[in-house]
């Protein structure tokens, strides 16, 4: 129950950075679809890439709640997208996955409109976190959680401009917290 309210609370809270509307949105990393829908109440248009998800399993629940996305599974960075074609790229815990983010930053710029937005949620990646996980049953979380998000906004601050940054909890420092959101944006 504790790691439900967490998933919950960090998804909401990244999506309360957002200022709607939004006529185009991708989602890179859907999985089980569970964002999807509130992304759908953003905004008009919504695309979701997913290496790793069943896009014919999720496609039908998502039309059942007036959830109309168009889903594609391949990997973000062979995914072809026109330049400068969406308002919104979400990316919620996938760049700690990604070892050399740099590559990822300069695609999602590439296709951001000017003034778009790039939202990002990603955990505390350390020595501590990796003995968090493992008490809920999470061997070795560091060998796949490899880029921490000082790294990340390094990387996005080179191309863009930081607007926005939460953390969970919210009532300790910076350093200390557990899940971080940031929102940065594209110059107009």
């Amino acid at each position: 129950r504790l790691i439900w309210k967490l998933f919950r609370s960090r998804i909401e809270q990244g999506l309360s950075l957002l200022s709607p509307p939004y006529n185009q949105i991708l989602e890179i990393g859907y999985g089980s679809g569970l964002v999807l829908p509130s992304l759908c109440a953003l905004g008009h248009k919504v695309t979701a890439v997913d290496i790793c998800s069943e896009p014919e399993k999720i496609i039908k629940p998502l039309s059942q709640m007036d959830c109309h996305c168009e889903l594609i599974k391949c990997n973000f960075s062979e995914a072809e997208f026109e330049q400068e074609s969406f308002d919104l790229v979400v990316a919620f815990s996938i760049l700690e996955h990604v070892e050399d983010i740099l590559p990822v930053v300069n695609q999602v710029h590439s296709i951001l409109k000017p003034g778009g937005h790039f939202l990002v949620g990603m955990p505390r990646v350390d020595y501590l976190m990796d003995k968090a996980f493992k008490l809920i049953g999470y061997d070795n979380i560091n060998d796949h959680h490899v880029t921490n998000y000082r790294q990340c906004m390094a990387a996005c601050s080179n191309l863009m401009t930081l607007q926005k940054m939460t953390w969970i909890p919210s009532m300790v420092p910076e350093f200390s917290a557990l899940y971080y959101n940031m929102l940065f944006s594209k110059a107009c």
